[in-house]
């Protein structure tokens, strides 16, 4: 019993945090590792993700009611000697966020935040985004779809939207074969 009791303490912090801090439950735990309950935070400025499924995904995804979980590390090169050796990441890790598309198939990051103690090791401000366009896994355990996923600097994306064009896994929709 005073286990599950501490549990749910825990768990709720972690919703209150989220609360005062602005940002969602999946947002501070997802960049828990990225910076420490002390660290001061730096917002990213604001994006969209425009999927663009192929006929067949739309079909396949409505038919099995499955969404479309759009994916944002980002990561950045470091002054010198303040990296550490981060692969597949780069070597300054800022944390990562993760959205599910609306209506209109767009994923907007608008309350994202990164650590300012990371942010600080960057030798260019202008830090990297790589964006991972994957199905929610609601319905399916495996992700169903192949996108070709951009991986470009901060100031490419910020206050803009950006497509990202996606198709079954093994379809031509998506990545070229």
């Amino acid at each position: 019993m005073v286990v599950l009791q501490s549990a749910w303490r825990t768990w709720a912090l972690v919703i209150v945090s989220g609360l005062i801090f602005g940002c969602s439950t999946s947002q501070v735990q997802g960049n828990k590792a990225a910076y420490g309950a002390n660290d001061e935070i730096v917002a990213v400025p604001e994006f969209s993700i425009a999927v663009k499924l192929s006929e067949n995904a739309q079909t396949k995804l409505q038919s099995m009611h499955e969404s479309v979980l759009v994916i944002a590390y980002f990561d950045g090169d470091p002054l010198p000697g303040r990296g550490k050796y981060n692969a597949p990441m780069r070597g300054v890790v800022l944390g990562s966020d993760e959205k599910l598309v609306d209506a209109n198939n767009v994923a907007t990051f608008s309350d994202t935040k990164i650590s300012q103690s990371h942010w600080n090791d960057l030798a260019s401000k202008d830090y990297y985004v790589t964006v991972n366009v994957v199905s929610a896994r609601k319905s399916s355990k495996d992700n169903l779809l192949d996108c070709v996923d951009p991986e470009e600097r901060i100031s490419t994306f910020a206050g803009k939207s950006t497509q990202v064009s996606c198709g079954l896994i093994g379809e031509h929709g998506g990545r070229s074969q």
